[in-house]
């Protein structure tokens, strides 16, 4: 989503179309690994993060690029959290329901996230560990499936990407202005409240 928002802004700055083009898999080492082999001409680029940049780069065996000499860094264009999301129908309604419902069902549980190794998953591994719990992971082929099977009722919880700053040309988002993609959002200390 950021990247589709900032495609149109960006489109306006410099006068010219931006086409966006999400490839899912390996989480987001498949889209990176075209950037990293395009000619450097600045028309190709990738919105980094955590998952394409660092985790990916540590947990796999032969990583397909080097994040550190393959790419230019530009820009910071966001600060993104994660967001912890159950199930409509998952019986807590706050964390600490939550903490005490996965305690006890832990091993009926099952997280999504858009796949092994990326920042979703890593996430819930930590969560589940700050718990004191070991629920099963089932990794997708990006975070949209994942979201799509938690809304069927498929998976008991998600983290989901926040967006809690976006910096623009006019000064950077913060608290008391989450930035437009973040607005409907509930405050980040309600944030595992349903609302």
């Amino acid at each position: 989503m950021l990247g589709r928002i900032l495609a149109q802004y960006l489109g306006e700055v410099i006068g010219k179309q931006v086409i966006i083009d999400n490839l899912s898999g390996g989480g987001g080492m498949v889209g990176s690994l075209r950037v990293s082999q395009a000619a450097p001409d600045g028309y190709t680029f990738v919105l980094g993060s955590a998952g394409t940049h660092a985790l990916n780069q540590t947990l796999s065996k032969k990583p397909l690029y080097n994040a550190a000499t393959d790419f230019a860094p530009v820009a910071l264009i966001a600060d993104v959290g994660h967001v912890l999301i159950t199930r409509k129908d998952l019986p807590p309604n706050n964390l600490q329901e939550f903490i005490a419902y996965a305690k006890v069902n832990q091993g009926k549980m099952q997280y999504g996230s858009g796949g092994a190794g990326t920042s979703a998953h890593i996430g819930c591994v930590l969560l589940n560990q700050a718990m004191g719990i070991e629920t099963t992971h089932i990794p997708y082929r990006g975070g949209g499936p994942a979201l799509a099977d938690l809304i069927a009722g498929r998976v008991d919880y998600v983290l989901q990407h926040r967006l809690d700053r976006w910096r623009r040309d006019r000064g950077e988002a913060g608290e008391g202005d989450r930035g437009t993609l973040s607005r409907a959002l509930p405050a980040p200390a309600r944030s595992a409240e349903r609302t």
